[in-house]
Order: structure tokens, then sequence, then C-alpha cells
């Protein structure tokens, strides 16, 4: 069995997809049979690190000054369509490609009023949904997201997969207690108890609101916490001009998110009092899985599939807003028992759900499609 898997994600940082695909292929490196192989075509070449992970994964270099939706139809149609199978992890696939075709779909967002501006909703919202039909099957990772392909997309049950993405075995908690005093002084220049987010900072991640929730922490608790947003600004949100005018230029940081290794933020995880992800709306959430095996206590949103990976095992809050947050982050800071007891109930939430499952079980779905054990004749109508 020869399977496409389009890697041009791999370019530039892995966050989100980008880490998807990292953690895909180094388990799928221990679980191929003698007689499959991988082409990972990519239009950068793929750092030392991915290039070597085994005989069998081979990456392709279709190199070019386009990329994206271009890249894929003029450089990905023809070289993916020599395999019995073409997998393509975020959302899109070449246009009219008429091979067996697995797509990951990892959240529909589009559905949520004022989540994308009207151009992405007549773009890319309209393409995620032509490939989604278009595929054999759909991989998604939760039962809500499930749901919304179903509704939004047109899309059968017997086509959609729910694979859970989980926390790789280096996320576990941090126990040196010299290990946390380094990563607090290291961004904020002492050994300062911090409340993490890790991720894009995004309006839709609602890193305003979180903000102004922060800066009541800071002014009406008088907490001492700093706040590490770790990850890029990278819609130019107006993130210094609101920590200014909000008054807590010296209590927050945020970086890029560059680190070496995926596991390089088990420590970071490791020395927040809580990680909080105040999403308005997230199919999934790595970051949030890899908080809980941390053993970080966890507030969330309680919106679709962070309710799903964090309901019962985090601080949940209905309704996404400064109040709400404020509240939550006051109690869990404060409150020494509930924050140990979240603690406690996230570890076991994120010891059950493991990247070696989630590779297996997306690895037999674009297997079953090759064979034609679950090959379709088109789209749904």
């Amino acid at each position: 069995m020869r399977i496409a898997f389009n890697g041009q994600r791999f370019a530039g940082q892995r966050f989100g997809v980008g880490r998807y695909l990292e953690y895909l292929l180094r388990h799928w490196a221990t679980m191929l049979h003698d007689d499959e192989s991988i082409s990972v075509f990519v239009r950068r070449p793929l750092e030392a690190d991915m290039a070597t992970l085994h005989p069998q994964i081979v990456p392709v270099l279709l190199e070019s000054t386009v990329s994206g939706i271009p890249w894929e139809n003029l450089h990905l149609r023809g070289p993916a369509s020599r395999h019995d199978v073409l997998f393509c992890p975020a959302y899109t696939a070449p246009i009219g490609y008429r091979g067996r075709l697995v797509v990951a779909t990892h959240s529909v967002n589009e559905s949520q009023p004022g989540t994308h501006s009207w151009r992405y909703r007549q773009t890319y919202a309209r393409l995620h949904r032509y490939c989604a039909r278009r595929a054999d099957m759909v991989i998604v990772p939760a039962e809500c997201t499930r749901d919304e392909v179903m509704r939004h997309y047109g899309i059968a049950a017997d086509r959609i997969a729910v694979v859970a993405q989980g926390a790789d075995d280096a996320f576990k908690p941090t126990t040196d207690p010299a290990v946390r005093q380094a990563v607090r002084e290291r961004y904020f220049g002492h050994d300062r108890p911090y409340v993490l987010f890790v991720g894009k900072c995004s309006e839709r991640r609602n890193i305003p609101m979180l903000l102004r929730a922060f800066a009541r922490l800071r002014h009406e608790d008088g907490l001492p916490h700093g706040l590490l947003l770790f990850g890029p600004n990278q819609e130019g949100l107006p993130l210094r001009h609101l920590i200014r005018e909000l008054g807590i230029e010296g209590d927050v940081v945020q970086t890029d998110g560059q680190i070496a290794h995926h596991a390089d933020l088990v420590p970071i995880y490791g020395a927040a009092d809580a990680f909080v992800h105040p999403s308005e709306l997230e199919g999934w959430s790595i970051t949030t899985v890899e908080a809980l095996a941390c053993g970080t206590a966890v507030i969330a949103s309680n919106r679709g599939g962070l309710g799903e990976v964090a309901r019962g095992h985090a601080m949940m809050v209905d309704e996404p807003s400064v109040e709400a947050f404020h509240d939550a982050m006051r109690r869990v800071l404060t409150d020494t028992a509930l924050r140990t007891d979240l603690q406690q109930r996230g570890r076991l939430r994120g010891q059950a759900i493991r990247w070696e499952v989630t590779t297996r079980q997306t690895l037999d779905v674009i297997r079953g499609v090759a064979a034609g054990t679950r090959h379709s004749e088109g789209p749904s109508r």
C-alpha cells in the first residue's frame, strides 16, 4: 500500500495542524507493515528530525513559490494520484482529485457567527465543505465536530471517523521545584507564579477578553500572578495597546512560541498555576489535553471540542465573558483544595488520551480506504 501524505503544513512553526502531522509520522514509523510506504509531499525541505524517521517514510520535495491551495492543485495532484490513497490532514485536497481520499477536518468554525470574515466564508469555508464531501472518509477529533460536519456539509455518519487527538508520553507532571522556578525566572525575571495560554493569539480564541479578565485579577484581587501567552500573534491583534490601556504592562509576556522540540513545552505547562483556554469555539484542543496530562489546573470554555476534552476534569465556563473568566481564575488561583483537585482529575484525563492510540486509529482509517473497504461512490447529496 502506497500512501500519499499532504505535508505542506510542515512549513513554518509546528502549531496545531503542524504538530498533528509531526506526531502522526513519528508514531507511524513504528506501525508500518513491510508492504506499506508513505510519500510525504512537501514544498520546503523537511527538518532533519523529520526527514529520516523510517526508510518507508520518504519526503518528496515539490518546491514552489506558491503555497496553500495553489500548491495542492498545481503540484500535488499528479504525484499523489500515483498512490493508493491520499491523506490530507488539514481540511483541503486538490480540487477534482479522483483517487481515494481521506481528509482530516479539525473543526467547522465557520458555523459559529462572528468567528470568520465574509471572505473566509465565501472561500475557505466553501472549499472545506467541498473537500470533505469529496473524501471517502473524513476524520474529525470530536463528536461535536462530527455533528457539525454532518449538519453543515451534508455528510453521512458512516463516512466520518471520530479520532481524538492526544498528548505525547512526554507530557507528565513536572515534579522538580527547581525546574518550575527556572521557567518562571526565564519569562518573568523572577520566581513569579503565572497563568498560561498556549496557542495562536486570535480574536476567536478570546485573547482580548482574557487580558481584560486577567487585569481584574491584578487590580481588584491583587493576585501576584503574571500571564504568559505562549504563541504568535498572527492576526496582528493590538495586544500591546490593550495591555498598556489595562495597566498590566509588567504582568503579561507574549512570545512567538518558538521551541526546539515540542516536549520543551512540558516544564512551561508544569510551572503554571493554571492553564486557560477561553476560545469561543474549537473542534478540539491538543494544548488543553497536554495541560491536563501535565497535571496543570485547567480553565476552559464549555464549548464544542473544548467541552469534550475537559468537561468533568477542569473548571468549565459556560458563557465566555470577562466576568466569568475572572471569577473562574480567581477561584482556582485562591482555592488550593480546588486547584489540587483539578490537577488530579486533569492528570487522569490526560493520561487516557495518548498519541499512540490517535495515530493507530488514523492509520487504520487510511488503510481501510486504500483497501476499498471504506470507498464511497461519491459525495453525499
